[in-house]
């Protein structure tokens, strides 16, 4: 079990790329470092087929209380979800950390 607002060391393993209200909706699926179960693990084609599908009817029906529709459009691996990742970081910086406080 994960508890709200817990911090867990993860690595990427891929990324779900999805429509949400129209908006393209980028979920980075990571491994817990530290998770036996996932020893090893490096990519989305390594999970077992029963949590990947679990994973994918999350997903495609989580946000149907609030009367959105979702679907996942494309599956892309850990290098894209890696840049995905840093572009984010790099947007985050861009708008939040200006200023002469970290200059």
């Amino acid at each position: 079990s994960v508890y709200p607002m817990t911090l867990i060391r993860v690595y990427p393993i891929g990324v779900m790329r999805m429509h949400d209200g129209g908006k393209i909706d980028d979920k980075i699926i990571a491994v817990p470092f530290s998770d036996p179960s996932y020893f090893g693990i490096k990519s989305l084609d390594e999970l077992p087929a029963h949590i990947f599908d679990e994973m994918m009817h999350f997903f495609s029906v989580y946000k149907q209380l609030e009367n959105k529709v979702t679907s996942v459009k494309m599956l892309l691996g850990a290098d894209e979800a890696k840049k995905i990742i840093a572009e984010a970081i790099e947007s985050y910086d861009r708008t939040f950390r200006q200023g002469p406080a970290f200059d």
